[in-house]
C-alpha cells in the first residue's frame, strides 16, 4: 500500500479520537515523514497536533537536529516543545533502551488524560522487532511485538505507520521534497536492530520482497494469540487469587490446569503485579521446586526482579525482599503521629486513641523468647506458636512490628494484643500489598 495523507486519517479514524496528538519529532525521515503527513489532514483530526522533541545529548549534531526540527514545525504551524535530556548510563547498560526509557518518561510527563503519542514506527520496524525477539527465543507476547495502538500512561500510543515499509514512506517524502536528517548511529553494524536491517533483512527480501507485510501478519497472529492468553490467564486468576490479596495465590486450584495453563497463569500473574517476568526455565523451577514442594517447607525461587515463596497452601509473589530490622532495634514512639518503620515495612498508625497510650511504647523486632497471651486466652504461646497460628508466613515474621511497653509485648502488630485486659487492638499497620 502506498502511503499518502489520506492513507494516514484512515488509519486515524480507526483509532479513538484524542483531546491531542502529541508527535514524536525527532528530526529523522521517519518522523519527518509522519509529521508532514500529519499537517495535510489537520483540518479533518478530531484535535490538535502537538510535536515533541527529545535531545538525548548523544550525538554531536544534536543541537543541529533540534534547530531542524524547530524550523520544520514553525514552517508547518505545528507548536513544538523541546527537552534535554542527560545520559549517563551505567556499566553494562544498554544505552539504546536507557534512551528510549528516558524518552517515553519525558513526554509520559508532559501529557494529560485522554491524549495520544503518535510515533514513527513502520513495517520494517515491525519486522526487525520480530526478528529480534525470535532471535531471543520469545514468546507469542514478544512476537506479538509492536501494537497499532494500546492503552499507554493516561491515554493512548498509537503507530500509524506500521502498515507502511520505509520504502513506501521514503518514496512520498522523496516526492514531497521533504529535508530530513540522517543518524549516523543507525548505520553502526555492532547494534544488532542496524545488523538485521542492513544485512539480514536485505537478503530475505531479496527471495521474499513481501517480507515486511508478511511478518507485520505473522505478528499480529502472535497478537491475537497473546490477547487470548491473557483472556484465559484473566479468567484462572479470579479463580485462584483472594480479594484484596493480589500477591497471593492459592495453590489448590493448579491441579485442575494443565501444565500450559498453569504455565501462562504465572506469567500473567507475574505481569499484572508489574515484575518482571523470568524465562521459561524459572516459570518451570517455580512449579517444581515451590508449588509441588513439601507442604511444612517454605520454598522460595528468585530471579531478578521478583521472587515466589510458598506457605502451606498459597503462593506470595513479591519484590525482592529487603532485610530484615536488627533484632535488637528499639524504636520510641509517642504515639501522636504514624511511625515509619524501616526497611520499606511502611507506617504504624494508631487507629483508635486509647488512654494507655498516653506515655507512648516501644516498637521493637523479633527477639528470642517473645510469648504472648492473644484474645481471652489464658496461657500464653511463645512467638512462633503464634505465628503459625495466626498464619503469619516465615519471611514476614522477623519484619512484624512489635509494640511493647517496658519489656513486656503489648500487640503483635495489627494482628493481636498480648494483653487482652487493655482492649481491642488500636494499631494499623500500612505496608506494601506485597507484605499483606
Amino acid at each position: 500500500m502506498a502511503f499518502s495523507p489520506q492513507q494516514l486519517l484512515h488509519v486515524l479514524q480507526a483509532l479513538p479520537a484524542p483531546e491531542r496528538y502529541w508527535v514524536a519529532f525527532s528530526g529523522g525521515m521517519d518522523s519527518t515523514t509522519l509529521l508532514h503527513g500529519l499537517s495535510q489532514i489537520r483540518a479533518q483530526l478530531p484535535a490538535p497536533l502537538q510535536a515533541i522533541h527529545i535531545n538525548h545529548g548523544l550525538q554531536e549534531k544534536a543541537l543541529e537536529w533540534e534547530a531542524f526540527c524547530r524550523e520544520t514545525c514553525a514552517g508547518l504551524d505545528i507548536p513544538l516543545i523541546s527537552l534535554q535530556l542527560n545520559l549517563r548510563p551505567a556499566s553494562g547498560e544498554s544505552l539504546e533502551a536507557q534512551a528510549r526509557d528516558a524518552r517515553y518518561a519525558a513526554i509520559a510527563a508532559h501529557m494529560n488524560t485522554r491524549e495520544m503519542l503518535l510515533t514513527a514506527h513502520h513495517g520494517d520496524d515491525q519486522a526487525e522487532t520480530l526478528l529480534l525477539q525470535l532471535l531471543r527465543g520469545s514468546g507469542v507476547s514478544g512476537l506479538a511485538s509492536m501494537p497499532l495502538m494500546r492503552h499507554w500512561q493516561v491515554g493512548w500510543l498509537a503507530r500509524p505507520l506500521l502498515e507502511f515499509s520505509r520504502e513506501e514512506l521514503r518514496r512520498w517524502a522523496q516526492q514531497q521534497r521533504l529535508q530530513w536528517q540522517d543518524d549516523p548511529s543507525n548505520e553502526h553494524l555492532g547494534i544488532r536492530r542496524n545488523y538485521l536491517r542492513h544485512k539480514v533483512i536485505p537478503l530475505l527480501k531479496s527471495q521474499w520482497p513481501g517480507l515486511v507485510k508478511t511478518i507485520s501478519r505473522s505478528a499480529r497472529h502472535c497478537a491475537e494469540a497473546a490477547d487470548l492468553m491473557r483472556e484465559v490467564g484473566m479468567a484462572d486468576l479470579v479463580l485462584m487469587q483472594e480479594i484484596g490479596r493480589p500477591w497471593r495465590l492459592l495453590i489448590s486450584g493448579l491441579d485442575v490446569l494443565s501444565l500450559q495453563r498453569k504455565k501462562n497463569l504465572l506469567r500473567y500473574w507475574i505481569r499484572q503485579q508489574g515484575l518482571p517476568v523470568p524465562g521459561h526455565q524459572v516459570i518451570e523451577r517455580i512449579l517444581t521446586e515451590v508449588v509441588d514442594a513439601h507442604q511444612a517447607g517454605s520454598p522460595l525461587l528468585r530471579w531478578d526482579g521478583g521472587e515466589i515463596r510458598r506457605y502451606r497452601n498459597a503462593l506470595y509473589l513479591m519484590p525482592a525482599l529487603p532485610p530484615a530490622p536488627a533484632a535488637g532495634l528499639r524504636l520510641h514512639w509517642d504515639c501522636s503521629k504514624p511511625l515509619d518503620l524501616p526497611r520499606g515495612l511502611g507506617q504504624l498508625i494508631v487507629a483508635d486513641k486509647v488512654q494507655w497510650l498516653a506515655d507512648g511504647v516501644d516498637v521493637v523486632f523479633r527477639t528470642e523468647g517473645m510469648m504472648c497471651r492473644p484474645g481471652q486466652r489464658q496461657s500464653t504461646r511463645s512467638f512462633k506458636r503464634l505465628c503459625q497460628d495466626l498464619g503469619i508466613p516465615p519471611w514476614l515474621r522477623p519484619r512484624l512490628p512489635l509494640v511493647c511497653s517496658d519489656d513486656s509485648l503489648i500487640a503483635v502488630a495489627d494482628y493481636c494484643m498480648c494483653q487482652p485486659e487493655l482492649g481491642k487492638n488500636p494499631f494499623c499497620w500500612e505496608r506494601p500489598e506485597w507484605l499483606q
